[in-house]
């Protein structure tokens, strides 16, 4: 799935969402030596927002987090560039749950719950104006079928939705207000210390038939026992429009790429703090800003 995404969200792309986690299933090769499987075990504890490797029947992984971004310059529309101008400010606080559920014969369900507050301020005749929604944001679900699954190599194919549950009458809108389709490919590689996975798909709103495509690549090396570092980018362009959308509907016409970085922390075998920062280096018809995440994987 994406961010926005993909992920990515990679698990990883993503937007998005389950960390290898030592069970063995019917789609993976024989149990390698315990030492072997409890370094694997630490190797792949960053978490993303795809996984190609599927979990066994009734395992799975949720991951709640809290984003805070903060955005004072946008990029302009018509030219995608990393040049900005002076904006309104956009501040925006969301609780996200994502996470990935075994069902058996190399499937899983994806999923990516968002709720949020946003502000708009901007300043007027030397008066500020804010404008804030609060409430529940478009979610997306979906299926997420295994491949090739060896211990070194994965991939998969998902197919998700994403609802448009958020409201968009409200200023600033919740939501798109149109249902979208993402279908991806996932690949991930794991050795030694490193381990790197990407997502690749579009995704295309249903009634307008604008397509966007959508990239998320996430890598991770663990340097210490219990600690691991994460790069991660995301990148999305608009490459079908067929003419210019009104707002809210607007709201689907971007692009941007977003760099990120993560530290996280295997306090248990299954309980995985992280924090997370990412900035947005390039774009189009978006604000450029900046994101903190806190959260925490759990594997069960």
């Amino acid at each position: 799935m994406a961010s926005e995404r993909l992920a990515a969200r990679t698990r990883p792309l993503a937007t998005g969402r389950i960390i290898l986690n030592g069970h063995a299933s019917a789609t993976r090769p024989p149990r390698a030596r315990p030492a072997a499987a409890f370094l694997a075990l630490i190797l792949v504890s960053i978490a993303a927002y795809a996984d190609p490797w599927i979990p066994a029947a009734g395992d799975g992984s949720f991951e709640p987090s809290v984003r805070q971004y903060d955005a004072t310059s946008a990029f302009p529309p018509g030219a995608y560039g990393t040049s900005t101008a002076a904006s309104s400010e956009e501040r925006y606080t969301m609780l996200r749950i994502t996470g990935t559920h075994g069902i058996g014969h190399r499937l899983s369900i994806e999923y990516d719950l968002r709720a949020g507050r946003i502000q708009k301020i901007r300043v007027k005749h030397g008066r500020q104006i804010v404008n804030s929604a609060t409430g529940v944001e478009d979610q997306e679900i979906g299926l997420n079928l295994g491949l090739r699954q060896r211990r070194h190599f994965a991939d998969s194919i998902a197919l998700n939705v994403v609802a448009p549950t958020g409201a968009v009458g409200t200023s600033p809108p919740l939501g798109v207000g149109q249902t979208a389709i993402e279908p991806d490919y996932q690949v991930g590689f794991a050795h030694g210390r490193f381990r790197a996975s990407l997502e690749a798909g579009s995704r295309v709103f249903v009634d307008s038939g604008t397509a966007q495509m959508r990239v998320d690549v996430d890598t991770s090396f663990a340097i210490f026992h219990r600690v691991a570092i994460g790069a991660t980018l995301f990148y999305v362009r608009t490459v079908l429009l067929r003419k210019p959308l009104p707002l809210p509907d607007a709201g689907e016409q971007y692009d941007v790429l977003r760099p990120g970085l993560r530290v996280k922390y295997r306090a248990t075998r299954r309980f995985k703090p992280y924090v997370e920062y990412e900035r947005d280096l390039a774009g189009e018809a978006i604000h450029a800003g900046r994101r903190f995440t806190v959260g925490f994987t759990y594997e069960y």
